[in-house]
């Protein structure tokens, strides 16, 4: 049975490095894969958080998965790998108060008186 060429699914998405360290070790261990999104970096730069995915053929997905070892995903959601830190809202400092009242100072309207 040929593999379709079209038949392939992202199997991680992330930052460059992290998929480059996924591609090699996937090639070490046989598995076809590709990179797509590295155009993206380039113009883009960091606007995208994670342009850059891994996409593998579905027949090596699930070996392709234990390799890897994350988490990924298929349905097209993307994955995430640094956790949520939440930063509440200041509380214990009141809002300032507004500034005082300004008086212009006095200006004599008779030069000479």
């Amino acid at each position: 049975m040929k593999r379709d060429p079209n038949d392939v699914l992202r199997v991680y998405s992330g930052p460059l490095a992290l998929v480059e360290a996924h591609r090699a070790a996937l090639s070490e261990a046989g598995i076809e894969c590709r990179v797509v999104g590295t155009e993206l970096v380039g113009s883009v730069g960091s606007v995208l958080p994670e342009p850059i995915e891994l996409w593998v053929h579905r027949v090596d997905m699930t070996r392709a998965r234990d390799i890897i070892g994350g988490e990924s995903d298929t349905q097209g959601s993307t994955t995430h790998d640094r956790p949520h830190h939440h930063f509440p809202h200041p509380v214990s400092d009141p809002k300032p108060a507004p500034a005082p009242y300004r008086r212009e100072p006095y200006v004599n309207p008779d030069p000479k008186g």
